[in-house]
């Protein structure tokens, strides 16, 4: 029987290119997404990650439907790339850490919480960024990946002991729709500062959680694995 891999965030270019690796190599994978389509061809689940009765409801319903939850990809995210501090409201704010970090925190704490109960293992991902490391003209989606960076040391010290590994990964500037929006002169220092001279695609991305779900990396946990091109 296939493990279930569940992937947020799973219309957009990381999340569809994750579905498919995951299923490629020998995983169910499951999409939860605010669009009511599915972006590829795999069981989908529409649903705000940031109504959380929701949330919970969506992750029992796939339990139900497919099986025990051994892999989690908190891959959904938002970044309000035309707003300066300044200018940044409460809404905004709590928009960005509510999808980047409240709800990868309850997500996990409910896969979790079956896996305990089942005596199963698994694996953990969620995506930081390196704006979490080196910091971001947009500040609150900054700090919400520098929580993302923390909430995975501290989540992956509490869950070992459960034989639950938690990692992220910290992409640079990444081919996707949320990339797109990074002003243009700011893509081409990210481009020409990288070590490799270039963005990175999507299929990267999905590679790497790939390696960190897998048996091949069960001795890594706590960690951010950079996936930059050499920033």
């Amino acid at each position: 029987m296939k493990q279930v891999a569940v992937i947020t965030g799973s219309n957009g270019r990381i999340g569809q290119a994750t579905c498919r690796k995951l299923s490629e190599s020998g995983y169910l994978s499951v999409g939860i997404d605010i669009g009511e389509e599915a972006g590829g061809n795999w069981p989908h689940y529409a649903c705000d990650i940031t109504n959380l009765p929701r949330l919970a409801e969506t992750l029992a319903r796939i339990e139900a439907e497919h099986g025990l939850i051994r892999v989690l990809f908190n891959n959904a995210g938002i970044y309000h790339s035309d707003t300066e501090f300044l200018a940044t409201t409460p809404e905004l704010y709590n928009e960005t850490m509510d999808i980047n970090v409240r709800a990868p925190f309850f997500a996990t704490q409910w896969v979790a919480r079956r896996l305990i109960d089942a005596g199963e293992g698994g694996a953990i991902v969620t995506t930081a960024s390196l704006a979490g490391q080196a910091g971001s003209a947009v500040v609150d989606y900054g700090a919400s990946k520098a929580a993302v960076i923390n909430m995975t040391k501290s989540l992956g010290r509490t869950l070992g002991p459960h034989g639950i590994r938690v990692n992220a990964i910290a992409p640079g500037l990444i081919e996707t729709a949320m990339g797109a929006r990074v002003p243009p002169a700011t893509r081409e220092r990210a481009k020409h500062a990288s070590a490799l001279r270039r963005i990175g695609d999507p299929g990267e991305i999905a590679s790497v959680v790939d390696f960190l779900v897998s048996d091949a990396a069960s001795y890594i946990t706590c960690s951010t694995i950079d996936v930059n091109g050499g920033l």
